[in-house]
């Protein structure tokens, strides 16, 4: 008999037996060499049709080599996903050198979920849990991993999909499409967590349980694993938070790629920013501001901000995070107010955090510039002193005195500067830390070192995040700033202790020209000194030249970089 040559050999086979009379035997023979059932007209119908794909890889690309890359597009920061591996074979190194964990622990993670408007069937817009993030750079809601100590190799967990997910969410990737483009060594589903438990040979599993987060106080949940019950692998308290402070510390020290990607989302905020500046004008919602940095940085691909956008002008500049759903950055700008921008474009999970403050009008007032310009030497002066070794608490009371000085010579204190450090005077003026770590999280972790909490340093009043000793490549802001609070205004006035040093007349006169005044840039310690990775106008040169319409270049050439000299103030 003929054969058609497109048949496989199983197909021929079968034509055979059905030439011989032998048709009794096909299901039987079918089902020994588990042949699949024929194609589907619509399958041969659409291959036909000359159409795109219905959606590519996405923001994921690849690059000469073939080796996967995120990116949001043309122009935008490429990300190499070798970037995760690389911290994760860091994680895993810091492990092994901890001789209390034992051979054949593998670390359990939970990546983040998508979770409904509470019992609507809409979904809060999803970020991935930082340290999910920081692993395997996955964007997907709903996945686990399993990473093994011993070796560094991982294993992705990913739900599988019912066929209708096709019609809501587009198409269902395989796990060999998260295994090619993530470039972890086997994915298997959410169903089969025991299984890849097993595949590892795990003898104990580490969750991410230690002490609560420093800057929130809560701690994540438990994973739960398909099949994986408390009794059935042996887990260690001690030796989770043994995996939390690691984790931690190798967060804290950014690699040279991760920089990258902090500089990208400083750049793009440095741009969002200075449009901002230029399009500000009295009479203006204050919410325009911040619509119009969201709308700059997503031109950029950063389509979320690391947090709320804190936009307020006048003496709503007072308020620290300003901005929230119940002061929505909702009120008018008035003519000759100051304002003060605390925003931050997030990309690839990382996200940087810069505020600027300038008048409305463009030019600043004698009061306006007197604030300001304190406020900036305290900055030049943390910057131009942090290196590797230096205590950044030291640096938060260093930027007390500066601003104590500065501000003693514009006639708002009076007394010696020692005096006024003593009482605390600043803790009126600047109720906050001088600034915290940054990274995946705005507030990042690593504020302190392992065992060590804010609570230990009593010289610091103030609610300060990073608290330690600089490491090169730690990445952190420094932010310090002179709001005039109302009621600590008032609780000043009625200490005798504190109002002392302070001229109630010239008080009275900045208070009703300044609000509140903040210079916040993002830094990396480097060896010798520090790069500041943030470039906006500083100056009140360059602030009221930018608003005039003068052009201000971004780009990380013009990156301000000191050497910890020290700065005479």
């Amino acid at each position: 008999f003929r054969v058609r040559p497109q048949l496989s050999s199983v197909s021929v086979f079968l034509c055979f037996c059905d030439s011989i009379g032998y048709k009794k035997y096909r299901p039987q023979l079918s089902f020994a060499v588990n042949m699949e059932p024929p194609a589907k007209k619509s399958r041969n119908f659409l291959k036909a049709v000359p159409t795109a794909p219905l959606v590519t890889d996405g923001t994921i690309g690849f690059d000469e080599s073939r080796q996967p890359y995120f990116s949001m597009g043309e122009g935008t920061c490429r990300v190499p996903m070798s970037m995760h591996a690389a911290n994760r074979a860091k994680l895993c190194a810091a492990l092994r050198k901890r001789s209390e964990i034992p051979k054949g622990a593998v670390i359990a993670l939970q990546g983040g979920e998508d979770r409904s408007v509470y019992d609507t069937d809409t979904s809060w817009s999803f970020k991935q849990e930082s340290n999910f993030q920081y692993l395997f750079g996955v964007k997907e809601p709903d996945c686990q991993a399993l990473l093994r100590v011993d070796d560094g190799k991982a294993i992705l967990l990913v739900p599988k999909m019912e066929v209708e997910y096709q019609k809501w969410c587009g198409p269902i990737k395989p796990p060999a499409w998260f295994q090619r483009v993530y470039s972890v060594d086997e994915v298997m589903y959410l169903t089969e967590a025991k299984q890849a438990a097993d595949a590892l040979a795990a003898k104990e599993l580490l969750y991410l349980q230690g002490d609560a987060n420093r800057d929130s106080g809560l701690q994540l949940p438990l994973p739960k694993l398909a099949g994986i019950e408390d009794s059935t692998f042996p887990v260690n308290k001690g030796h989770c938070q043994i995996l939390w402070d690691e984790i931690n510390e190798c967060r804290l020290i950014k690699s040279a790629l991760e920089q990258t990607v902090l500089q990208y989302a400083n750049d793009v905020s440095a741009r969002a920013h200075v449009e901002v500046m230029r399009m500000v004008k009295a009479g203006q919602r204050e919410y325009v501001s911040e619509a119009t940095f969201r709308y700059q940085s997503m031109l950029r691909g950063c389509f979320r901000t690391g947090y709320d956008c804190i936009c307020p002008a006048d003496r709503r500049a007072s308020i620290l995070h300003y901005g929230h759903p119940a002061e929505p950055n909702s009120e008018l700008t008035p003519q000759g107010s100051m304002k003060l921008h605390d925003m931050g474009a997030e990309y690839h999970g990382y996200s940087a955090d810069v505020t600027v403050s300038f008048p409305v009008n463009g030019v600043f007032t004698e009061g306006q510039k007197a604030v300001y310009e304190a406020v900036w030497a305290a900055t030049l002066a943390v910057e131009m002193t942090i290196k590797p070794g230096v205590d950044y608490k030291d640096m938060h009371h260093l930027s007390h005195r500066v601003m104590l000085k500065k501000l003693k010579e514009a006639g708002l204190f009076v007394g010696k500067v020692d005096d006024m450090m003593d009482a605390g005077v600043m803790s009126f003026f600047m109720p906050h830390g001088l600034g915290h770590s940054l990274g995946l999280d705005v507030h990042d972790v690593g504020g302190y070192e392992p065992g060590k909490f804010r609570k230990d340093f009593p010289s610091v009043k103030e609610n300060l995040r990073l608290g330690r000793k600089m490491l090169e490549n730690m990445v952190f802001t420094v932010e310090p700033g002179f709001y005039f609070v109302d009621y600590l205004i008032e609780a000043l006035v009625d200490d005798p202790k504190v109002s002392k040093f302070v001229n109630m007349d010239r008080l009275k006169q900045i208070w009703s020209e300044v609000g509140g005044v903040r210079i916040e840039d993002d830094v990396v310690c480097t060896a010798t000194g520090c790069r500041v990775m943030t470039v906006v106008p500083r100056t009140v040169a360059e602030i009221e030249a930018v608003m005039a319409g003068q052009e201000w270049p971004v780009s990380s050439a013009g990156c301000r970089i000191y050497h910890g000299t020290g700065y005479d103030y």
